[in-house]
């Protein structure tokens, strides 16, 4: 069985991250290839990527010629001896595109999976109807959607999607990976982000916009600080409003606590189980990866409660919920789980235990294979002795043309 996986960008973004986590678990599957193909940028991913013997392709679908490129792609597609049996898409472009090109795919099931339908929100008013009109256009040409949370599930619902082809499939945190760390290297951690080793640490991470909310969080450093003088605040991320936040930081004279680090990077699980508290802000969430992650490494998490987020994160047992856009209430939680080591602990220990059972990343790559197959109407493990017989056969053909020789 060959899939193909449709990204944005092969960027290390939490989408990026979260497939890779997926096809590191999924290619040891005997008889079943995986490929990819990004339809905007590059990025590190790719090398990554053919790393674990994963083809990578760029489709560069956008501008005024993108969209004949994209045609011509999806022709050359189907006629390639690797065609993929299922096709699957992330995020908004890669989901219309596939879509769009539909025609030309022959039959190929789409599979969708949302990452939050507030992507069609952000494309600004004209932008936006138009996407929306697209979609609804389209929708009927895509087999299935998976909804990352069931807070999507819900919201794809309402927006009239066919219940029997909307599969919840939650995101997931691969526990072997991401786990408490132990002091030596917590403290090596804390080295590197040069933080003293009493100095109370907290995290946030995620694309610096509106929706993601790290400006009530900055915000809130005014109130932490005035309880805890030596915290520190690390923000993982770049994004739009970096300069604005920067500028922000600044002028609330924060610049010796609050540090905006450029970048998500593949030592971000590390940090946050390295974190006394990691935040998650947000004003609008599908699911929370960070939160996931950080309570995978033994973090609790003070989060908002929108979104997905009220499923990642069990209010007074892993972390705390907060009410979007307070950070009264954001600085409130902070300053008591800062106080109370004994309670970090306790809630650290359950949210590790909480993600491990319900969120582990081998449940997702199940659920993904599963539906793969549903959808193609082949199991990997056919193909895979479909492949060894072939091989035979070729071997067997290839003997009988020697002896005939």
């Amino acid at each position: 069985m060959r899939v193909l996986i449709v990204l944005n960008t092969y960027e290390q973004d939490g989408p990026g991250q979260l497939l890779f986590r997926l096809c590191q678990r999924l290619v040891p599957i005997e008889g079943l290839r995986l490929s990819t193909v990004a339809l905007s940028r590059g990025g590190p991913l790719m090398d990554r990527f053919r790393e674990l013997g994963i083809g990578t392709e760029l489709v560069e679908s956008r501008g005024k010629a993108g969209f004949g490129r994209l045609r011509a792609w999806a022709r050359r597609l189907v006629r390639r001896s690797d065609r993929p049996d299922v096709i699957h898409t992330h995020l908004l472009w890669p989901d219309l595109a596939m879509r769009l090109v539909g025609r030309e795919l022959q039959g190929i099931p789409l599979l969708s999976t949302c990452h939050g339908l507030h992507a069609l929100d952000e494309k600004g008013r004209l932008n936006g109807l138009l996407y929306r009109l697209l979609e609804r256009m389209t929708r009927r040409r895509c087999a299935a959607w998976v909804a990352i949370s069931e807070h999507v599930r819900q919201g794809l619902l309402a927006s009239g999607y066919p219940e029997a082809k909307v599969h919840l499939i939650p995101n997931g945190v691969d526990c072997v990976q991401v786990h408490p760390l132990s002091e030596p290297r917590r403290v090596e951690i804390r080295d590197l982000l040069d933080v003293e080793p009493d100095s109370p640490l907290i995290v946030a991470a995620g694309t610096l916009r509106e929706l993601k909310g790290h400006d009530v969080l900055i915000d809130a450093m005014p109130a932490i600080l005035a309880q805890h003088p030596s915290a520190r605040l690390f923000i993982f991320g770049d994004g739009p409003l970096r300069d604005e936040y920067r500028a922000r930081v600044e002028r609330m004279g924060l610049g010796g606590h609050v540090k905006l680090i450029g970048l998500l990077c593949t030592m971000l699980p590390e940090v946050l189980a390295t974190a006394d508290v990691v935040v998650h802000p947000s004003r609008i969430e599908a699911f929370g990866l960070v939160a996931g992650e950080a309570q995978a490494g033994g973090t609790p998490v003070v989060a908002s409660r929108v979104g997905g987020l009220p499923e990642i994160v069990r209010d007074g047992e892993t972390g705390f919920l907060v009410e979007s856009g307070r950070a009264d209430q954001v600085a409130e939680k902070v300053c008591l789980l800062l106080a109370d080591p004994e309670k970090r602990l306790v809630m650290g220990a359950a949210g590790r235990a909480f993600v491990n059972e319900f969120f582990e990343i081998g449940d997702t790559a199940e659920g993904y294979l599963e539906l793969w197959k549903r959808l193609s109407g082949r199991n990997p493990e056919d193909d895979a002795e479909s492949m060894e017989q072939q091989e035979r056969d070729q071997a067997v053909s290839a003997k009988e043309f020697e002896l005939s020789r």
